[in-house]
């Protein structure tokens, strides 16, 4: 399999931080999370050799993305909202094929901190905040 040099491991502080920048040009983001104040873990299952996961942790205050970085397991904590996937469920979030949404009511996602409820209002700025990641060139692991 050939690689674009220029693709950053997804789920990686690099891919993490290169989607941070990727918000602060998208009006649409900015416009549909003006309300919304969260902190985010997202979460990659048993990806790595040793079963270990890839997580990153987001900071999002009304429309910014305050931070972006590969997390540890004490963000947890820290994190209103823990999201996490497979490398196939996050592969088909963030590639447009399932909506985010549609993949936690389905199962794909699982939301194991945070209300359901909550989240519901930000539907439009999670979708928004999908399509800026899925524009950063990335690398799936393969497997999972």
């Amino acid at each position: 399999m050939t690689t674009n040099p220029e693709e950053v491991p997804v789920f990686s502080d690099a891919w993490a931080r290169a989607c941070a920048e990727m918000l602060k040009l998208q009006d649409g983001y900015r416009s549909a999370a003006a309300g919304w104040e969260a902190t985010i873990m997202l979460t990659m299952s048993a990806i790595e050799a040793d079963g270990s996961e890839r997580r990153v942790f987001l900071d999002l205050w009304r429309g910014e993305c305050r931070m972006a970085r590969a997390a540890s397991q004490e963000d947890e904590a820290e994190a209103r909202y823990v999201l996490s996937g497979t490398v196939v469920a996050w592969q088909q979030v963030l590639t447009g094929s399932v909506a985010p949404l549609l993949a936690i009511m389905t199962g794909k996602l699982r939301l194991s901190k945070g209300s359901l409820l909550e989240l519901l209002p930000y539907v439009t700025a999670a979708k928004e905040l999908v399509a800026a990641a899925s524009r950063v060139p990335a690398r799936f692991p393969q497997g999972g």
